[in-house]
């Protein structure tokens, strides 16, 4: 008589991807629920910060008086400046503690990086849209008008702003195995000086062409500029461009990754 054969049928394609989806998408409820408490307060927490922000802001420069610096919307003009800059930072920040927040599905058989990744990045991208509508559609509600020039055009640097945050976060997450001690401080430089860098208060036009440089590396300068320039029908952004930001994403995303899973076949090899 022949041995019995524990019979296994190999998935589809189509089966693993459908799948992975449904892995990711109970990945991205735990984010919601174990990030404050529920969707519902991780929504309003999202909303709060960007709104406390913008009513500062307004606030100083209502006290302190404000030159023309575009003609224009001032909200608008705050919202792709602030919103972008919160985008990037809350995605450097969200994908930066990714190793930390999955610590209790590493047992999980199916759970891998790419999921982890995957999941903060799309969990921190909902939030921000749905803040983005909240607090635009409650400007038109109460001031009656909202002029956008061209309203497809900002997808595109709105896009790049939070996949920027995604690959310079990938780079905290890979290497704070390998420097653990140094991380800490590199982000709070790094978060400091996206402050000043980023251009989130000024137009890119206006910057001296001596200071130029220091506002050119950042690819959140670029996406700020060029979503202004896309915004306001009489502002043509002169110092920015989308290729840069674009090509410096993917490269940084990639070789992110590139040392993430170096340091992780070292560790796993070490273990053995």
């Amino acid at each position: 008589m022949e041995r019995m054969q524990r019979y296994q049928r190999n998935r589809t394609h189509w089966e693993a991807a459908l799948s992975f989806l449904d892995l990711l998408y109970v990945s991205i409820v735990r984010e919601f629920r174990t990030e404050n408490g529920g969707a519902i307060m991780s929504f309003f927490s999202a909303i709060a910060q960007p709104l406390l922000i913008f009513l500062l802001f307004y606030l100083i420069y209502e006290v302190v008086g404000r030159a023309v610096i575009v003609r224009g919307d001032f909200l608008l003009f705050m919202m792709t400046g602030i919103m972008m800059y919160l985008m990037h930072i809350k995605a450097v920040t969200k994908l930066r503690n990714t190793s930390h927040s999955m610590k209790g599905m590493i047992f999980y058989a199916k759970a891998s990086t790419i999921l982890s990744i995957m999941s903060g990045a799309l969990y921190q991208l909902y939030l921000n849209i749905l803040a983005i509508i909240v607090i635009m559609g409650t400007s038109y509600l109460i001031r009656g008008h909202l002029e956008v020039y061209n309203p497809s055009g900002l997808l595109l640097p709105f896009f790049i702003a939070w996949a920027s945050g995604l690959a310079a976060g990938m780079m905290f997450m890979a290497l704070t195995p390998v420097v653990p001690w140094l991380m800490p401080r590199l982000w709070q430089f790094y978060r400091r000086l996206q402050m000043f860098s980023s251009g989130k208060m000024l137009l890119g036009n206006m910057v001296p062409a001596g200071m130029l440089p220091f506002f050119q590396w950042n690819p959140l300068f670029h996406c700020i500029d060029q979503a202004r320039g896309e915004a306001f029908i009489n502002y043509l952004p002169r110092n920015s461009n989308m290729t840069y930001p674009i090509y410096f994403t993917i490269a940084l995303f990639v070789l992110g990754l590139l040392i993430e899973f170096a340091v992780r076949a070292n560790q796993d090899r070490g273990i053995e």
